[in-house]
């Protein structure tokens, strides 16, 4: 009898397919697997395919099919105009009158943001915007302190030259991030840096979408349209950089 401890044709522990010992060098090579040389690098992902031009096509005419964003801008802002203007006419002091009217300004800047991204983004998944998609955004506590903090960043970033320009290319997709997946305004941020970091003609998109925003802005009746577009172009290529489609 042999005096092996193991029983014949059982495998033996640490061997290539069981136990806990790794395989040896080489190991992989005499069963016939592939090796990648240690020197080639490995592949990289296929960055993502933006087309600008299908980029501001697509906004443009999802801008039309839904005029429910059209009108958010002015319907937030006749709606805090009438909240900021009743708590200013109950305060007789002029500096008081400050306190209450620049913040009522900046939170009605976050609110309408919001609202828009939250619709923009349901566009682009091919949902139905109806005026719940503005006031209450999936997940809208942490794309606001997402927004809050990625503000912030960007004022220290501007004070070197170009900074806040990279700041804002790279936290682009924060709000959508937070909202479309659900995490924290610390993890959106990470995840906006992520995705904008693959490059491709994303940067292109930012530049065309700087051109029509400060065209936008010369009339109201621009503004009105090219924020909702602003807004549809940034849910395009969030979709896009996460590596799918909007919704045709």
């Amino acid at each position: 009898m042999s005096d092996s401890p193991y029983s014949p044709g059982a495998p033996i522990s640490g061997g290539h397919y069981g136990g806990d010992m790794p395989p040896t060098a080489g190991a992989d090579a005499a069963y016939g697997y592939p090796q990648t040389p240690a020197y080639m690098p490995s592949p990289r992902p296929p960055v993502p395919r933006i087309e600008v031009g299908d980029a501001v096509k697509w906004a443009w005419s999802k801008t039309f099919a839904n005029p429910l964003i059209i009108a958010w801008i002015p319907l937030s802002l006749a709606g805090m105009g009438l909240v900021v203007g009743g708590l200013l006419s109950l305060v007789d002091d002029d500096s008081l009158n400050a306190a209450i009217g620049i913040p009522g300004v900046l939170v009605w800047a976050l609110i309408m943001y919001l609202g828009i991204q939250s619709a923009a983004l349901r566009v682009a998944r091919g949902e139905r915007v109806t005026l719940r998609s503005f006031v209450a955004p999936p997940n809208g506590f942490d794309a606001a302190a997402a927004l809050v903090l990625v503000g912030l960043a960007s004022v220290v970033a501007s004070l070197v030259p170009f900074g806040g320009v990279v700041a804002g290319y790279f936290f682009w997709v924060t709000a959508m991030a937070a909202m479309n997946e659900g995490c924290s305004c610390f993890t959106a941020i990470g995840r906006s840096c992520r995705l904008m970091k693959q490059g491709g003609n994303a940067p292109v998109v930012l530049l065309v979408l700087g051109v029509i925003h400060l065209v936008g802005m010369l009339t109201a009746v621009g503004w009105l349209i090219t924020g909702p577009m602003v807004a549809l172009m940034t849910a395009y290529v969030y979709m896009r950089m996460s590596g799918g489609d909007v919704a045709r």
